[in-house]
């Protein structure tokens, strides 16, 4: 499909542009989660939006994230200037000016916030590249959330111009944002790889007005301002169309803007052509027209099956080389003029692309953590705020860089130690005075060989918490302890020696402990007890509720499924009850407790039992006990309760 050379400058459509935003509003009532660097609030263009920022931050204002919020809503250079947003700074500048990106946890963290905030919209103008495009779990999680909820995520592709994924937008439910010029000619410094030419819309992101610190204004490149252009369009769609809260609305916008995009071509290897979707203002106003007209004949007309939802195509689409279009923008094409203050004509300003985290170890720099306090001047009001851990696992640990791991290979002895044994190192460390050696490590909990936290004790027991995780990790190897328990509180963010960034946990010394499940199984039903078939079913059980249930030990229900697993107190009296009535587990859940204390977070654990034997004639045996889980280390409320359903 040719391509018509019409000026493509998005200010230039102005009587549709208009007309849109009268049918949306300028996207009154819409909430925009704009995760950037700070915005600067109070610029001239900006300070007639209401404005919120996640947390009162000393991080100085962004130039990125103050020119991604004028395109956004900005007086005269916004698309909604009605709209509502909230910003979450993950972004900064160092002291040389460069802006620096963050980890794919801190942006889960921050995609969230903003879905527990109320925003219908995100905008992430960050990317990073990745092999696969797949990203972190919590990565995943956190953008399938919103997908559940309606919340749109708008994420640009990236500005390296290359065949590879890049991360958000590569996922699934994310729309990618890539940059046009003025001529409509896709910017050559879009990423464009299998997953991104599949699902990327163009919207133009090239010599894009925007507002800049220090009440200035500039001509700003890249897929970073187009991504804006699109969120502030989608406000637009969801207010006409009274989308917003609606857990269709991400779907709708979506295939209205897919669907009414003019198509184009593109080349992308040597005879090989791929389709674009690239905004068409003009058909989008026509088709949010009708759909207007539909819904006040069938308020429901506008809600998608899973047969009408329009995406781009699935397949690369192949054409002859006279279909191929180049585009006019160099990749590292600059668009730089004197600077201006509001009254004087625009500047061009080469911004950079915030770089997200992904786990391959050559992937850019993370946002450094932030400075933390040592754990012991968190009382129990101020941990109730606080991200708390409790997690089942098992121990072990990294070496972060070569550097540590050479000095372990000196330290155990040329040729002789493998810092890479566990069983090794557990004796190395045990021996002697080598203990003071364990602050050298990075100590991670791992949930079926994936690390998923480090352990950074930082309180005035942390000698005592070092020893104690190095002896976890003598008892592990040497004496077959199979798990850990962990209770602590998320303090920053670690980068292992293959480049994963995990959360790293500062613990709590009373909250630190290891086991057996024959261990376990003897201080439930007693010493005379080993060897017997209810220990053995004690031990069954026990190893269903870790394998089957295994979690991050994060979220409220997943420390209290936690702490439920490793309270042998309360085991004992469910299993001794449940064994008289031969009974065995059939479910395990958590649910917010009905009735909870003030300043608590209570949680229902609930264990369904049931009679394998006769499970049409006998009822199902239920047991309920309540834990508060809103300290570092959980706590049960109450007595145990038990009752039969059928």
């Amino acid at each position: 499909m040719g391509m018509d050379n019409t000026n493509y400058e998005i200010y230039s459509d102005e009587s549709n542009l208009n007309t849109l935003q009268n049918l949306g509003e300028s996207g009154k009532d819409i909430k925009i989660g704009i995760i950037d660097g700070l915005i600067e609030k109070n610029h001239p263009i900006l300070n007639h939006l209401n404005i919120h920022y996640s947390f009162v931050s000393e991080e100085k204002q962004t130039t990125h994230g103050t020119a991604v919020c004028s395109i956004v809503g900005g007086k005269g250079v916004g698309i909604a200037e009605n709209v509502e947003v909230y910003n979450i700074p993950v972004f900064h500048e160092d002291s040389q000016g460069e802006l620096q990106g963050c980890s794919e946890l801190t942006l889960a963290k921050a995609i969230n916030e903003a879905r527990q905030q109320g925003c219908h919209i995100i905008n992430i103008s960050g990317a990073s590249l990745s092999v696969n495009g797949r990203g972190s779990d919590d990565l995943r999680k956190a953008v399938n959330h919103c997908q559940q909820a309606g919340i749109l995520i708008i994420a640009a592709v990236g500005n390296e111009g290359i065949d590879q994924e890049s991360l958000p937008a590569s996922l699934d439910s994310v729309l990618a944002v890539g940059a046009c010029d003025k001529n409509g000619y896709p910017a050559k410094f879009n990423n464009f790889g299998h997953k991104l030419r599949k699902k990327m819309l163009l919207a133009p992101g090239v010599s894009m007005p925007a507002a800049i610190t220090g009440h200035n204004i500039s001509l700003v490149s890249g897929s970073s301002f187009a991504a804006p252009v699109i969120t502030g369009f989608s406000a637009l769609i969801m207010r006409a169309l009274s989308l917003h809260g609606n857990n269709q609305a991400a779907k709708v916008v979506n295939r209205l803007l897919f669907k009414t995009a003019t198509k184009l071509q593109s080349p992308v290897l040597e005879r090989q052509i791929f389709t674009l979707h690239r905004l068409n203002i003009s058909s989008l106003l026509q088709r949010v027209q009708q759909e207007l007209t539909l819904h006040q004949q069938n308020r429901n007309a506008i809600m998608p099956t899973e047969d009408s939802i329009i995406t781009p195509s699935s397949t690369d689409l192949y054409s002859t080389p006279e279909n191929v279009i180049t585009p006019a923008i160099e990749a590292n094409e600059s668009y730089i003029i004197e600077a201006s203050n509001l009254s004087s004509q625009p500047q061009s300003s080469s911004l950079t692309l915030p770089k997200i985290n992904d786990s391959a170890a050559n992937n850019y720099v993370h946002a450094p953590i932030n400075r933390i306090k040592p754990q012991a001047d968190f009382d129990a009001r101020h941990v109730r705020h606080q991200e708390k851990v409790f997690l089942i696992g098992t121990i072990g640990y990294d070496f972060g860089t070569e550097a540590r791991l050479d000095y372990f290979t000196q330290v155990m002895g040329n040729g002789q130690g493998h810092p890479f044994d566990p069983q090794q190192m557990a004796k190395h460390l045990v021996a002697g005075d080598n203990i003071e050696q364990s602050d050298a490590l990075i100590w991670v909990l791992k949930v079926d060989g994936i690390p998923v936290y480090a352990i950074k004790p930082d309180s005035q027991f942390a000698v005592l918490e070092y020893a104690r995780i190095v002896n976890f990790l003598n008892d592990q190897e040497e004496e077959g302890v199979e798990r850990v328990s962990v209770s602590g509180i998320i303090t920053g963010e670690t980068r292992l020696f293959n480049g994963q960034v995990i959360p790293t946990v500062s613990p709590v010394l009373r909250g630190m402990f290891n086991w057996k499940s024959r261990d376990l199984a003897e201080l439930v039903m007693g010493k005379d007890a080993l060897g017997t078939p209810k220990t053995d079913e004690l031990m069954n059980f026990i190893n269903r509720i870790y394998y089957e249930l295994r979690n991050r030990g994060y979220d409220s229900h997943e420390r209290a499924i936690n702490y439920a697993a490793t309270n042998a107190y309360q085991m004992r009296e469910v299993f001794d009850d449940a064994y008289k009535e031969s009974l065995f587990l059939n479910t395990i859940s958590a649910a917010v407790s009905p009735v909870s204390r003030p300043d608590s977070d209570c949680w229902d654990v609930v264990l369904e039992f049931f009679n394998p034997k006769e499970r049409l004639t006998t009822a199902r045996k239920l047991y309920r006990y309540t834990i508060d889980v809103s300290d570092i280390m959980p706590v049960t409320i109450g007595t145990l309760r038990s009752w039969y359903v059928y």
